[in-house]
């Protein structure tokens, strides 16, 4: 079983053990996370009320894009050279685990500066 099968099994489990029931968003929707299509991620992102426990889901070609989560001042100048975190499986499942800003571009060249391929998820402290 690859890793995204076994990581979708996994929160399944959690999810039936513990009665909590997270919305899994595709960030994009239908166009996913590309520098080629006409996703505004800021409209995407501000059109949806996120909660603590719900699931990110970033799909896209690995040989052309990945998901690089920066601090905010990062995600403003479009630079990755400071992560918080990295990923680039095409296929990357990220828990939301507590309220606050998330701030996630690509990393590859001039995506994020040219094309706007970043986004800001906020998740309000209380619901």
């Amino acid at each position: 079983m690859d890793m995204a099968k076994k990581a979708i099994l996994l929160l399944l489990t959690v999810m039936a053990v513990s009665g909590v029931s997270p919305t899994v968003y595709t960030v994009g929707d239908v166009g996913g996370w590309s520098s080629l299509c006409v996703v505004n991620y800021t409209e995407w992102a501000a059109a949806i009320e996120f909660q603590v426990g719900d699931i990110l889901y970033f799909e896209y070609d690995p040989g052309f894009h990945n998901v690089v989560q920066v601090r905010r001042e990062d995600y403003h100048a479009c630079n990755a050279k400071n992560p918080i975190a990295t990923y680039s499986s095409g296929k990357d499942y990220i828990k939301i685990k507590s309220p606050g800003h998330y701030f996630y571009i690509c990393g590859f060249v001039d995506h994020c500066k040219l094309t706007d391929q970043k986004v800001d998820i906020r998740v309000p402290k209380h619901h």
